[in-house]
C-alpha cells in the first residue's frame, strides 16, 4: 500500500539534491545558537556502526512513521505496510529549527520505547541501498539527534525483515517527554521554522496514516485539539 508523496513548503525544500547538496546543514549552521551539524565522515562512521558499507547480508528496509511516509526522499523498490515492537510513535523531539525556532519550538514525531508502531517499510534496491541509507543519515541525523537502529518488522505479508529505524534518543537535551495532548498541540499549532511550519508536518502525516488505515491515539487526540483552537 502507498502513501501520496507530498513536499514540504518551506524555504528550504527537503529534497534528495538539497540533502546530498548539504544546505539542510548549512542552513543550520547558518542559525545563531544552533545544535553541532555532523560532517560526512561523522554521518558515515555512525551509520558503520549498524550498517557496514558491504550491507547485512539481506535485504534492508527502512520504516517510515513520520516525514518519511510522505517525503521518503530516497529510492526504493517497494512499500509495505508493516508493524515494528517495542517502540511507538510520539510527538517526543522538540526542534528549535527546520520546524520550529527558539521563540515557538516545534516537536517532531520520533519513535519512544515501548508498545509498538505501524507504518511503512520500504525495501531497498540491492545496488544502491547503501547510498540511499547515507542520503537518509545526512537527513535525519545531520545534528545527531536521534539513534538508528535495525528493528526486526512484520510486513503486512507476516515475512519478518529488518528495516532501519530513527528511534528518539532520550538523553538528548531535545528530548520531550511531556505526554499532555493539549499541550503538544498548542506547540505543533505556533512552530514554523525554514522547512515549514510544525502543523503542516502534522497535517502531511496524519493524511498518510489515514491513507494506510492507521489509526493513532495521540495524532487523533493532537487533531481534535487543532481544530478546537
Amino acid at each position: 500500500m502507498s502513501t501520496t508523496k507530498k513536499l514540504n513548503q518551506g524555504l528550504v525544500k527537503l529534497t534528495t539534491e538539497n540533502i546530498n547538496e548539504g544546505r539542510l546543514g548549512d542552513k543550520i549552521k547558518s542559525i545563531s545558537g544552533s545544535d553541532k551539524v555532523l560532517t560526512k565522515n561523522e554521518l558515515i562512521k555512525e551509520r558503520r556502526k549498524i550498517i557496514p558499507d558491504g550491507g547485512i547480508g539481506e535485504d534492508i528496509y527502512i520504516f517510515g512513521y513520520g516525514s518519511l511516509l510522505w517525503n521518503p526522499t530516497i529510492n526504493y523498490e517497494s512499500q509495505h505496510l508493516a508493524k515494528i515492537y517495542g517502540f511507538h510513535r510520539s510527538f517526543c523531539m522538540k526542534t528549535n529549527l527546520g520546524r520550529g525556532s527558539f521563540k515557538n519550538p516545534g516537536l517532531m514525531l520520533g519513535l519512544d520505547k515501548g508498545g509498538s508502531c505501524r507504518g511503512s517499510a520500504y525495501k531497498l534496491n540491492k545496488y544502491d541501498a547503501i547510498k540511499n541509507i547515507d542520503i537518509l543519515f545526512k537527513r535525519e541525523m545531520v545534528t545527531g539527534a536521534y539513534r538508528p537502529k535495525l528493528l526486526k518488522t512484520k510486513l503486512d505479508n507476516n515475512e519478518i525483515v529488518f528495516s532501519l529505524a530513527f528511534t528518539v534518543d532520550k538523553k538528548h537535551k531535545n528530548y520531550f517527554s511531556e505526554k499532555n495532548t493539549f499541550i503538544k498541540a498548542n506547540m505543533i499549532s505556533k512552530a514554523n521554522g525554514f522547512l515549514g511550519s510544525c502543523k503542516e508536518y502534522f497535517e502531511y502525516t496524519l493524511e498518510s496514516l489515514e491513507e494506510l488505515n492507521i489509526i493513532d491515539k495521540e495524532m487523533r487526540a493532537i487533531s481534535l485539539h487543532l481544530k478546537n483552537n
